[in-house]
């Protein structure tokens, strides 16, 4: 959901800024302690990012829709394959690194494959560019290179009319990696990235690696067809996470008018029903997964009972909303340090006044987001307690069927009661565990 203009150029090595490098190095050395310490107590998680508008200096900014992209911890590449796919990390591998994991990319440019894997939280988010380093055209270059090497790209074609541009001696891979950086790899050259995490299970990241896998092998077969509307990046990071119970899945269609059309009836349906529409935009993923993760009710199984997500998710024995579901800012490259990209504007957010404004929440979340959802202290006390409140207000089964209409059967709600709070007593022993390792890693 981009259109840029691409590099081809040398220039001057970046180097330190003079008097900025210690402090840089300590939020570098604070910022990898956190992730070491979240990756240690959530192994496996998803990250959903929305991204800004991609702005080369001197150039037209590109598409208003901005991007999106996922991380996963817990994947790795699986080195077999032709083209790009993922595995699951062997069974007590440790995760803890603070730059394991692998950032997903859609690109429209792509023509037999949905995505790219870049493996590394550094270079996939950072491209291997420190704070207090400056981004010029020769470390622009020197990326570009590296990204070429790694073999990343191999195996990807992308459209005939975007190759036919290709200089003759440059290598199609190299041609590929242009058109592909800062938005598939080495994002924060040219974007900031607002990211949603969400710790699952590893059961809960294979089926969305079984899902990005298959949209990979579909495209081998039949091409991958980008629309703005009805088949963009969002769509692919949803249905990812919608193969793993998170939300309902949305219907990927084609560029057609009558298509489009589709989406838009989709849109009625969805207020109607309280449900998701067919349209998918990057920053509304990022809002959708906020709320996954710390707004769903938890606080008495009636109210569970009553929702579906938390319905669909306990039927695979966990809870969406928890522990560890925490924002995170990624920000483009500082811009006294930044030669060749400006800020871009936010990603467009689909928000219906009155009815469905994710607006405000966009908003805070992106720039006062309270300290339980970006300090993990502060998230796993609020969530002790919360867990706590839950046990000590719970009322017999008995009690809760009286409160319950007609049309529930009993039998489903008895059972449902009883797991309900088998599992919030499971997950405030497992908060407790968490709170005393953190103060232990942080110590």
């Amino acid at each position: 959901m981009f259109a840029k203009r691409v590099i081809f150029g040398g220039g001057s090595l970046g180097r330190p800024v003079q008097g900025v490098v210690s402090s840089n190095f300590a939020h570098r050395r604070r910022r990898t302690s956190a992730q070491r310490t979240y990756n240690s107590l959530f192994p496996y998680s998803v990250e959903v990012c929305a991204v800004t508008q991609f702005h080369q200096v001197g150039a037209k900014p590109g598409g208003w829709g901005g991007h999106a992209t996922l991380f996963i911890n817990g994947a790795e590449i699986d080195p077999s394959a032709s083209y790009p796919l993922l595995r699951l990390v062997a069974a007590g591998t440790s995760l803890s690194d603070p730059d394991s994991g692998i950032g997903i990319s859609v690109n429209k440019i792509f023509d037999n494959v949905t995505w790219v894997a870049i493996p590394g939280r550094d270079v996939f988010f950072r491209g291997g560019l420190a704070p207090e380093q400056t981004l010029d055209k020769e470390f622009y270059e020197a990326a570009i290179q590296k990204a070429t090497a790694a073999g990343w790209f191999a195996g990807i074609r992308i459209k005939d009319t975007l190759m036919r541009q290709r200089p003759g001696p440059m290598r199609p891979e190299e041609f590929i990696v242009r058109h592909s950086i800062g938005t598939d790899v080495a994002l924060n050259f040219a974007r900031t990235a607002y990211c949603a995490r969400l710790p699952m299970g590893r059961d809960a990241i294979g089926k969305v690696i079984a899902y990005l896998n298959s949209a990979n092998d579909a495209a081998q077969r039949t091409g991958y067809i980008w629309n703005m509307y009805t088949n963009n990046c969002s769509h692919v990071v949803h249905n990812a996470l919608a193969a793993a119970g998170v939300w309902d899945p949305k219907v990927a269609r084609g560029p057609g008018t009558i298509d489009v059309a589709r989406d838009v009836l989709s849109v009625a349906k969805a207020l109607a029903l309280s449900r998701m529409s067919d349209f998918s935009f990057p920053a509304n993923n990022f809002v959708r997964l906020y709320e996954a993760g710390n707004e769903r009710p938890i606080d008495d199984a009636l109210a569970a009972y009553s929702n579906h997500d938390v319905r669909r998710t306990m039927n695979d024995g966990w809870m969406s909303t928890g522990p560890g579901a925490l924002i995170a800012t990624h920000p483009i490259h500082e811009a006294g340090r930044n030669q060749l990209f400006a800020p871009g504007r936010d990603p467009f957010l689909f928000s219906v006044p009155m009815l469905w404004d994710k607006a405000d929440k966009f908003k805070m979340l992106t720039r006062h987001a309270p300290s339980i959802v970006t300090d993990l202290s502060a998230n796993l006390a609020y969530y002790r307690e919360r867990y706590a409140k839950t046990l000590a207000s719970q009322r017999t089964v008995d009690d809760e069927l009286g409160s319950l209409d007609g049309d529930t059967n009993n039998d489903d709600f008895r059972i449902f009661w009883g797991r309900f709070y088998e599992l919030i007593a499971e997950n405030l022993k497992r908060t407790d565990a968490c709170l005393t390792e953190n103060r232990r890693l942080e110590s």
